[in-house]
């Protein structure tokens, strides 16, 4: 008896050792996995406020600073690959628009994030302001830089603030 009493408390022991022990290094595991979200998220809220700074300062280089050199960059109207072609395209931004994002929403896996923002600008040259609902997708690489980032949102609507805003340019 004392020794079936003996092997119940020692499988008893071990079972709740066991259980212990998958219950303190799940949550570690999970831990590692969320602080590198944070991470990412932290970086995307930065990389956007940076955007609203460089914007305001009129200078897209402060931005362009969160790029990898072979950055990929896809919106509907237009695609650029590596820091040039991107650096050219936020010259052209910068100088055609005074805009803000709004973070709406930002979703994380991993080192990618989904953030949800309303882009407002106004067309410098004639005065319009402009407002699009758009989603983008940011992949960090491990570089702790972006090397992707894709913009969405409604091109139609897009085509009609800017047709508008053309329109009153003349």
């Amino acid at each position: 008896m004392a020794a079936v009493s003996f092997m119940n408390r020692w499988a008893q022991s071990t079972a709740v050792s066991l259980t212990l022990f998958a219950l303190c290094s799940q949550p570690l595991s999970a831990l590692a996995a969320g602080a590198v979200e944070m991470q990412v998220e932290h970086i995307v809220v930065q990389t956007i406020d940076e955007y609203n700074q460089a914007m305001e300062a009129g200078d897209p280089a402060p931005w362009l600073r969160y790029f990898t050199d072979n950055v990929r960059r896809h919106a509907p109207q237009a695609d650029q690959q590596g820091k040039k072609e991107l650096a050219d395209y936020y010259a052209w931004e910068f100088k055609t628009f005074r805009a803000k994002c709004a973070i709406k929403k930002i979703l994380v896996s991993g080192r990618s994030a989904a953030v949800v923002f309303d882009w407002e600008a106004v067309h410098k040259e004639s005065g319009k302001p402009l407002k699009l609902e758009m989603v983008g997708i940011y992949e960090m690489g491990p570089s702790g830089k972006f090397e992707a980032v894709s913009f969405y949102y409604d091109t139609a609507k897009a085509g009609q603030l800017l047709a508008a805003s053309a329109a009153a340019s003349n």
